[in-house]
């Protein structure tokens, strides 16, 4: 026996070898120019975008396909980069969601549907309500940060970007069941801060085209002048009902409610922050004490403006949040309010500081937050230029010491357990200087006094009978401040039951209320 014959044909053999080899050669390319460069990658843009996209391939199918189709060599990593770069996710960013959510929403609101693409990609509402509905808690937080500006974008996003586009459908025969566009069902957590952010534009847009709100030369907002906000008898109603004032509490809400209705006429540019500002504090007195002011507020607003004026749809919009919604919403518009009304004017500093202070006394803003923005009011005070005359110079000085009362405060003490001692310290080292900061210190000391466990019920005594005498004198015997300490006092009193005591002080506070409510009444009206 041959070999030949032993094992097969040798012609046989050759002709198998042969196709083994053409296969080898059709499965494996035969060029290898190195790594891919900026140019390859550039060229072959279109075709990986459509593989890893459009077809939905695995990013290890796509290197596959294009090494062995396109002679296309690169890695893993490599390809991870440039997908970044090129914003070539198949998972939607939270800012990309934001994005669309904007976008969608502005055409939403002048009555046009759209389609939306991100990368040259079409992207449905089933895909974005997907993405809404399983969001992460952090990836929502994320969200809300970035619909209401508190976030600045990095400049990869702020390139990718500018890829998405919301336009209105070509016209053509559309499937049976894509004929009527889906609404986008975003959650309210994340509905709600977008189009509350438009909203406030438009309010603000619209205050100032009018000249219902001016500016000074150098672009300061102006404020009409009056005494007394509509915003101190709710705080002061929140002290009574600590206090078990509950009727007296529940009295200055309904004068507060009452006259709501001048104040949401006039449109003062201080009227969305006194509003939100009343809702952290009336959350705080009570249940259901702050939903009661949004529905007022939603029906007054109707009943003043119409339906389509921007605070009837601000109001409409807080309706329908949940009590625990309430407080990020309110704290949420209010630095929408406070950020966007400063891009073409500017506010006094210590008009700002007084807000932060509520804002934060509301939870709106955590300290961190407060602490920063405090320090920027300082600086911005320090820098400005020194005025000409005496009497502006001492006001600016007054301003810096107040600010700067602030600033140590919020580093030094805000919160501690020395916090309602040191307030009653600044109320006694104020007397007869600077109202604001003896007013705030007063506030202060009521507000932290029961957690100020350094102090004992008998000091607590002493201090309240010394800021009384204070206040009396300072601000008049029916302020509300002054009326809030003498309620304090008599809660101690039957704390540690002086009994008496107590009862003496009740006579003296409800002998004081009338004056009060009509006071206050007077001023609202």
């Amino acid at each position: 026996m041959t070999l030949s014959h032993r094992y097969g044909s040798s012609d046989q053999h050759s002709s198998d070898d042969v196709a083994t080899s053409v296969t080898t050669q059709l499965s494996i390319p035969q060029r290898f120019n190195g790594p891919a460069r900026d140019g390859d990658w550039a060229n072959y843009r279109n075709t990986i975008t459509s593989l890893y996209l459009d077809q939905n391939k695995s990013l290890k199918e796509v290197m596959r396909i294009m090494r062995e189709e396109y002679y296309f060599y690169a890695t893993e990593k490599m390809y991870k980069i440039r997908f970044n770069k090129w914003g070539l996710h198949k998972k939607l960013r939270a800012h990309q969601v934001a994005e669309l959510l904007v976008q969608r929403g502005k055409r939403a609101a002048v009555g046009k549907s759209s389609v939306s693409f991100v990368g040259g990609r079409k992207i449905d509402s089933d895909r974005l309500n997907t993405y809404l509905r399983r969001v992460s808690p952090a990836r929502r937080r994320e969200l809300i940060a970035i619909l209401s500006g508190r976030v600045e974008l990095a400049g990869t996003q702020k390139r990718s970007i500018v890829d998405i586009i919301c336009r209105t459908p070509s016209p053509g025969p559309e499937p049976e069941l894509e004929t009527l566009p889906r609404p986008l069902d975003a959650p309210d957590s994340l509905r709600l801060p977008e189009e509350c952010m438009q909203i406030i534009q438009s309010y603000i847009e619209g205050a100032f085209d009018s000249s219902l709100w001016k500016t000074t030369p150098n672009k300061e907002l102006v404020f009409p002048p009056r005494g007394k906000t509509w915003l101190d008898p709710v705080s002061s109603a929140r002290q009574l009902f600590i206090n078990g004032f509950t009727e007296q509490g529940f009295q200055l809400v309904r004068i507060t409610f009452e006259g709501y209705r001048e104040v949401l006429s006039r449109q003062d540019p201080s009227l969305l922050v006194e509003t939100c500002l009343a809702l952290g504090a009336l959350r705080q007195s009570g249940p259901g004490l702050a939903e009661s002011l949004i529905n007022y507020s939603y029906h007054m607003s109707r009943i003043i403006f119409g339906p389509r004026h921007p605070l009837h749809l601000l109001f409409s919009r807080l309706k329908i949040a949940s009590s625990a919604e309430i407080e990020q919403f309110s704290g949420t518009i209010l630095e929408m309010f406070l950020k966007t009304i400063q891009l073409d004017s500017r506010l006094k500093p210590t008009y700002l500081a007084t807000v932060y202070r509520g804002m934060l006394n509301s939870r709106f803003i955590g300290i961190e937050s407060a602490r920063q923005y405090m320090q920027g009011l300082l600086t911005e005070l320090k820098e400005q230029e020194e005025p000409s005359d005496s009497a502006a110079e001492e006001r600016r000085r007054r301003d810096i010491d107040l600010m700067e009362h602030h600033v140590s405060w919020l580093f030094n003490l805000h919160d501690k357990p020395t916090e309602a001692k040191v307030a009653f310290a600044a109320l006694v080292g104020n007397r007869g200087r600077d109202p604001r900061v003896a007013r705030f210190s007063c506030y202060n000391m009521l507000r932290t006094l029961r957690s100020s466990y350094e102090v004992t019920t008998e000091e607590a005594i002493e201090l309240l009978h010394e800021s009384l005498a204070i206040c009396e004198a300072e601000f008049g015997r029916n302020d509300n401040a002054t009326i809030t300490v003498l309620a304090t006092l008599q809660s101690y009193y039957k704390r540690v039951g002086r009994m008496e005591d107590a009862a003496k002080v009740k006579r003296d506070f409800e002998t004081r209320w009338d004056e009060v409510a009509d006071g206050i009444g007077r001023l609202n009206s």
